[in-house]
């Protein structure tokens, strides 16, 4: 016998219709970014140089030892034979995924409304108005860290562990293959995937269930096959130069990510309180398990970092966990209060209101963000100093600009000589960064005239083609061995004398 639904619960053709709306209004409301933008200068760089070996082949940092094999073939593969906007179709996709994931783990903390077209339209209101950049905070991590940005990057991966929560909160075995997945794309990932592979497992057999064995051996091959590739090509020179190139990078280069001095803040404090509450209200099993698991990490990781200052163990972020804890704990609160808000007041009138209110925001919040997406696109036009080094690269030039210019090398596609931004991992190799760091630190002093001393012994000792500097920052007599090629708006581009 078929029991009818209730009066006020969806039918299937509904409740797909919300979850696509949503979806379009979530993936509109999120702070999107043209190419190439912040964190894509450091992870598509391998990708773009094997794709266009032409533009970016004789680039140093692009021949480091890549700690991204993965997404690296990903990046080569859409650039060298696909179209660029693919990027943005892959962000897109990850978005509609962590949209639906939230949506439904709010869902299962709501046995009795979770149906009801009011829980879901102020539910999906809630996430929609969370992402928006008014309050986009308020889903990611702590020390700045998250899955979602906004922008494709390894990172955003991370979006995978939550349809992963939800597969084994539905005790599907592919939640172990999926759980691990994301370490296969990100090596910062493989301490959570382990973590969350463990307690599915400790979780079925806690309920007495069969151990899925293919699910569970390819999740340990996506564990343990990685990171012995990175071992192997990343294994230390010697101790203490290994040592000094993590003190450079944990403390030197991402002291906001890897000192809790640093980040830990009230805003941190915040988040730890509603994760608490979070954990409180979750069902027994294995969501509780894992906000447990991942809260312990998350703390005594910090506390540990703290005391005793370990560089290593700084840059594995243990509280990197916090990119699933945040977003979980807000859709186990938003499910729960709902639950019981929504059980107390019976006021139908009351309820229409509160869900206008909430559907006018997210509204609000999905038309804001489509209007700054176009605006990002419609100035995105390329600086003259950009456009004349894509038109006129050559096979062997190599730049040497302020090292805060992040963003020039994949603009122009040509080699740059060092970022601040962009680093490499291998220790001897952030030994020779940081060297190159320094000289050209010392030949752009911050707000002072480019230094002709410095860039004749960076010139010295390097092969360097072009020098971009800011016009205002010019010498008063200009630097022996250049010649203007490009004199632009705001900057120029100088060419080096070859030597001899």
């Amino acid at each position: 016998m078929t029991i009818p639904p209730r009066p006020d619960s969806l039918s299937r053709s509904t409740l797909v219709a919300i979850r696509a709306a949503f979806c379009a209004m979530f993936i509109a409301a999120v702070w999107m970014a043209p190419l190439y933008y912040q964190n894509q200068n450091t992870k598509f760089l391998h990708g773009l140089a094997t794709a266009f070996p032409e533009r970016l082949g004789s680039d140093w940092t692009a021949g480091t030892a890549d700690g991204l094999p993965l997404f690296t073939a990903l990046v080569h593969a859409i650039a060298a034979w696909a179209d660029p906007l693919l990027f943005y179709v892959l962000e897109a996709a990850l978005l509609a995924i962590m949209a639906v994931s939230l949506l439904e783990i709010a869902r299962r903390m709501a046995p009795t409304h979770g149906n009801r077209a009011v829980f879901l339209l102020i539910a999906a209101a809630c996430f929609v108005g969370l992402v928006h950049p008014s309050q986009e905070d308020s889903l990611r991590g702590v020390a700045g860290q998250y899955m979602m940005r906004g922008y494709l990057q390894p990172s955003e991966l991370g979006i995978l562990f939550l349809p992963a929560i939800l597969l084994a909160m539905r005790r599907r075995p592919i939640a172990l293959l999926v759980m691990a997945l994301p370490a296969a794309f990100h090596p910062a990932y493989v301490l959570l995937s382990g973590i969350g592979v463990a307690v599915i497992l400790w979780d079925r057999w806690r309920a007495g269930e069969h151990l899925p064995v293919m699910a569970a051996a390819a999740a340990l091959a996506l564990l343990v096959l990685p990171p012995l590739d990175l071992a192997f090509r990343f294994a230390p020179t010697d101790p203490e130069l290994f040592a000094q190139a993590n003190r450079i990078l944990a403390f030197e280069r991402i002291p906001h990510h890897s000192d809790p001095w640093q980040w830990a803040d009230m805003t941190v404090l915040r988040k730890l309180v509603l994760a608490l509450a979070a954990f409180a209200v979750a069902p027994r099993g294995f969501l509780r398990g894992l906000l447990g698991a991942l809260l312990l990490l998350a703390t005594g990781g910090t506390a540990i970092v703290a005391l005793t200052g370990n560089a290593e163990l700084a840059l594995m972020a243990p509280w990197r966990s916090s990119i699933i804890i945040v977003p979980v704990a807000a859709a186990i609160l938003v499910g729960w209060l709902l639950e019981r808000l929504l059980g107390l007041v019976r006021d139908r009138r009351l309820v229409l209101g509160v869900t206008t209110v909430a559907l006018l925001w997210a509204g609000w919040a999905a038309m804001d963000g489509f209007a700054q997406k176009v605006r990002a696109i419609s100035a995105g036009t390329l600086p003259d100093h950009v456009a004349f080094a894509l038109a006129h690269r050559q096979l062997d030039d190599v730049y040497l600009t302020p090292p805060d210019m992040a963003d020039f090398r994949l603009d122009a596609m040509v080699p740059q000589f060092v970022t601040r931004k962009t680093h490499p991992y291998l220790d001897r190799e952030v030994i020779e960064w940081d060297r190159r760091l320094q000289l050209a630190e010392r030949t752009f002093p911050s707000e002072r005239a480019m230094d002709c001393a410095a860039l004749g012994d960076t010139l010295a000792r390097y092969r360097i083609t072009h020098v971009l500097a800011e016009k205002a920052n010019l010498p008063s007599a200009p630097c022996a061995g250049l010649s203007t090629l490009h004199d632009g708006e705001s900057h120029v581009i100088l060419g080096v004398a070859p030597p001899g």
